[in-house]
């Protein structure tokens, strides 16, 4: 299920994201193939959580996108800092000078282009990993063998069976 934010002016720029409110009104974005983002708009906080486990590409991406918002001037930058559960990063944004500005609808929005700079490579990811698991699943004619095509021998590889090796460094068998 989607929520739709509106924004009152004509002139606005409107923003599409597959995003969920959660019971206490936090503001849940899942469009990311790596993490999912978590707007606190009473506390200004923004999280991040790995959607599975925690990897060095995750944290590249909360990594990329906490230094976006920083650039973008949409957090405080000394703020970053790891979150209470495990794998998640999170930042403060502050309350805008500006009256007219609404300060989560500025971070909705550089979410959004972050997300949009990142989908070529998510879009590349996916295809890769699709690919791989289509090889994996149905291999060709080529890239795999039928029952009974290798042939069976006796001694295969290079650890000898039946040689069990002594407490101190010699062989004896069985």
């Amino acid at each position: 299920m989607s929520i739709r934010i509106n924004i009152v002016d004509p002139n606005a720029i409107k923003i599409a994201l597959e995003a969920r409110k959660t019971l206490d009104g936090k503001i849940m974005i899942l469009d990311h193939l790596h993490i999912d983002i978590v707007l606190d708009v009473h506390s200004k906080t923004i999280t991040t959580f790995p959607k599975e486990s925690l990897s060095d590409e995750v944290y590249e991406t909360q990594n990329a996108y906490f230094e976006k918002l920083r650039k973008d001037g949409v957090i405080v930058s000394d703020s970053i800092e790891a979150g209470n559960v495990f794998g998640s990063i999170q930042a403060i944004y502050p309350e805008s000078s500006n009256e007219d500005v609404n300060s989560t609808h500025v971070v909705l929005l550089s979410t959004k282009n972050f997300i949009k700079e990142e989908l070529p490579y998510l879009q590349a990811e996916k295809e890769y990993e699709d690919e791989l698991e289509q090889d994996y699943l149905d291999p060709d004619a080529e890239d795999s063998t039928q029952l009974g095509e290798v042939p069976e021998e006796p001694k295969k590889g290079t650890i000898t069976p039946y040689y069990i090796r002594n407490y101190l460094g010699g062989f004896y068998t069985r």
